[in-house]
């Protein structure tokens, strides 16, 4: 999980490398840090720090040392990893069965959110249908794949999986 942290440190020594400790004691990786020396807010400086960790407890031991500390947590923003979905499918598509499509997805684990699109003619009753969207875990890609093949196999339809 990526974190990004705005800090308010005390304008005393060793207050940034205590506050960047914690993350290294708790397998995290620094990946920027602004220190803005000028910027203070309530006698405090202003620190920005952005950094993964492994999961949402190693995230809280930090916390945790930073309330310690008395290190103050002004804004916290965490951005967890999502794997992009992507599928057009074109056939004779009726509406329930994009519906039905659309309520398989919203009900399916680790899918984070979907938008369908499709495209269609008052004169033909053939379709395209575009799927994208994000899911939280890799592993979620196949039982997608999977999905819209046993779809797109029993309902005669064209498949095709990622357009990036």
């Amino acid at each position: 999980m990526k974190v990004n942290v705005d800090l308010r440190l005390k304008d005393i020594p060793g207050q940034l490398v205590g506050a960047l400790e914690p993350i290294s004691a708790n397998d995290g990786n620094i990946r920027g840090v602004v220190h803005h020396h000028d910027d203070r807010v309530g006698g405090r400086i202003a620190v920005n720090v952005t950094f993964e960790v492994r999961s949402e407890h190693a995230l809280n031991k930090i916390l945790e040392v930073w309330r310690k500390r008395e290190v103050d947590v002004a804004k916290i923003d965490s951005f967890f990893e999502t794997f992009p979905i992507q599928y057009l499918i074109v056939g004779s598509i009726p509406t329930k069965e994009l519906e039905s499509i659309t309520k398989a997805l919203e009900s399916m684990e680790n899918v984070a959110f979907i938008e369908v699109r499709y495209t269609g003619s008052a004169n033909s009753s053939s379709r395209a249908a575009l799927v994208t969207g994000k899911a939280s875990k890799k592993e979620t890609i196949a039982s997608l794949d999977q999905f819209f093949k046993q779809r797109s196999e029993k309902h005669d339809y064209i498949l095709i999986r990622g357009l990036d």
